[in-house]
């Protein structure tokens, strides 16, 4: 290794807000950080996240300058997460709140009743990954040489250590320390996805980062490499559409619809979101659209519905858990040659929070369609 080379991985730190974190990774990683552009990782911020800073904005903690949420929506700021410097837009929020760093550096969570945590290696330029075929090892960087020494060739990042024992970058718990649960301060779950993983081989990676074609690194042609587009709300929503299955089966007074959900948690848990079953039948040139089936999850206060920092009761939930079979009927009675056309998506905010919360955007208040059939009698 060169006297310059050297000098240059001594001058781009991993931490610290003096760079930003990921134009490191993007050397050699240019196909995934690529996709974290358009991730929810990416725009987790207020600065980018429309919907959490509406939340925050009617915030109470707000008026106090108290930002709690830095911890998952911004772990890259460490000014903020360590408490010298308050909330503001910086290079980090805006263009990297959740880094490459952030994610692989966790090694272990923590089990809490209110919200996990994440347990930071302490380790410099270590990172934790997850790979088959090196599971169990540590590759750290090294040239090697063969015939006698006149080909060489190198091993492991110029840039970190990589670890491959890290079990929870296998199963996907790696992610639990955001995505689990919450409770708000009067103990009560805003949220909790009630993961249910069972005998299942699916787990939070092999459903959000499946394997799509395309090198990860540059040294070398992988061939293949973990999707890190990580969000269902702005990329290709089949990545996730056949874990849901939609079925039809004729009754005596109508038909009935059958929804499985074969992820492993509950669609959708967060308190915001609107699931929805849409139904019409295409006859005689013409379209009968029936009744829309709501899967909701309402909390709230007093028997009214309330913010989630207010909420201490649950009102209502029809939300469809975890390998959950769902059956709707209706009492249409069905043609010969009818086409019923099903739909099943979602609000990434219910129209009316959206309206509350005074959400305009529409990538937000627009309703997703995430799987669709067409059953012809």
């Amino acid at each position: 290794m060169s006297f310059k080379f050297s000098l240059l991985l001594l001058l781009l730190p991993l931490y610290g807000n003096t760079i930003l974190e990921n134009a490191t990774c993007k050397k050699c990683h240019p196909t995934i950080f690529s996709e974290y552009q358009s991730s929810i990782h990416a725009k987790s911020s207020i600065f980018k996240d429309s919907v959490h800073k509406a939340v925050w904005d009617k915030h109470p903690d707000k008026l106090k300058g108290n930002y709690k949420c830095a911890k998952c929506h911004t772990p890259s700021d460490h000014d903020l997460i360590s408490g010298k410097t308050k909330l503001s837009k910086n290079d980090i929020q805006e263009s990297e709140p959740i880094s490459c760093q952030a994610c692989h550096t966790i090694e272990s969570i923590e089990e809490h009743k209110k919200i996990n945590k994440n347990i930071f290696t302490k380790k410099r330029k270590l990172f934790f990954s997850a790979d088959k075929q090196r599971e169990g090892k540590v590759v750290k960087f090294k040239e090697e040489s063969s015939f006698f020494g006149l080909v060489t060739k190198t091993v492991g990042s110029p840039y970190h250590d990589i670890n491959y024992s890290n079990r929870n970058f296998y199963n996907g718990d790696m992610c639990l320390g955001c995505h689990d649960h919450k409770q708000n301060g009067k103990g009560f779950a805003v949220c909790d996805m009630q993961i249910k993983k069972g005998n299942s081989k699916e787990t939070c990676i092999s459903c959000h980062m499946p394997k799509l074609q395309g090198s990860f690194v540059n040294l070398k042609d992988t061939k293949k490499h973990a999707f890190h587009g990580i969000s269902i709300h702005t990329t290709d929503v089949s990545l996730l559409s056949k874990y849901i299955k939609l079925s039809l089966n004729r009754t005596a007074k109508g038909f009935e619809v059958t929804i499985k959900n074969e992820a492993t948690h509950t669609l959708f848990a967060q308190p915001l979101r609107l699931n929805q079953l849409r139904v019409t039948i295409e006859r005689d040139g013409k379209t009968i659209p029936l009744k829309t089936e709501n899967f909701v999850r309402i909390i709230g206060k007093d028997g009214k519905p309330a913010m989630p920092w207010v909420a201490d009761s649950e009102l209502k939930n029809t939300l469809i858990k975890a390998h959950e079979v769902r059956k709707v009927a209706y009492d249409t009675p069905l043609k010969k040659g009818d086409i019923v056309v099903l739909e099943f998506g979602y609000y990434l905010v219910n129209p009316n929070s959206a309206k509350k919360l005074g959400i305009t955007d529409k990538s937000v208040t627009n309703f997703t369609i995430l799987t669709k059939n067409r059953f012809k009698i």
